[in-house]
């Protein structure tokens, strides 16, 4: 009896070891080689709920792990760039007239910039609630990945950035400037 409870737990904890996997890997192409196995919820989701916000990423690598871990830094940067992104535009326009007197021709040219900023952002508490890998053609890995980030995480990350601008301010420093000018 005691042989046969040891070798029921010992198979059942084999097929809890094996069921604990961490990645599942599966073939993204059909016969002809294009990639046809795009998850569907890495295309439709909640980019924002009244809790959280949803961003996803994927990369592929040769090595599985940098993979995933591609696709999540790519994730949590689309993440960032949401809460702490800033957008610069630049629009240059041209003209230029050439010929003689009525005979002229213009020449026209625009030239539209835009410079997308992330400045230095925490993206601490963020976790990857979904995750799908595939191999491609070229014996590579596809990895898919949906990070979460909580907004209280968000409300915490920024107010902890405003005590710390508002304790780096010297204001000794401003007080003594102030009475050299004003003397």
């Amino acid at each position: 009896m005691k042989n046969l409870t040891k070798m029921i737990l010992v198979v059942l904890a084999g097929l809890m070891v094996a069921q604990c996997s961490t990645y599942k890997i599966k073939p993204d192409m059909n016969k002809s080689g294009v990639v046809d196995k795009t998850p569907k919820w890495y295309v439709n989701y909640d980019h924002e709920t009244l809790f959280k916000y949803v961003e996803t990423g994927t990369a592929v690598s040769p090595d599985l792990e940098l993979s995933v871990k591609k696709a999540v830094l790519l994730a949590k940067a689309k993440l960032v760039d949401r809460i702490n992104g800033e957008v610069n535009n630049r629009t240059t326009i041209n003209k230029n007239e050439a010929g003689t007197n009525e005979d002229l021709t213009v020449q026209a040219g625009s030239q539209d910039v835009i410079v997308n900023i992330i400045k230095d952002t925490l993206a601490r508490g963020y976790e990857v609630k979904k995750q799908e890998i595939f191999t491609t053609k070229h014996k590579s890995y596809r990895a898919y990945v949906m990070v979460e980030l909580s907004k209280k995480e968000v409300e915490a990350i920024i107010e902890a950035l405003n005590k710390s601008k508002t304790a780096s301010i010297d204001v000794d420093a401003i007080n003594k400037q102030a009475e050299k000018i004003l003397n």
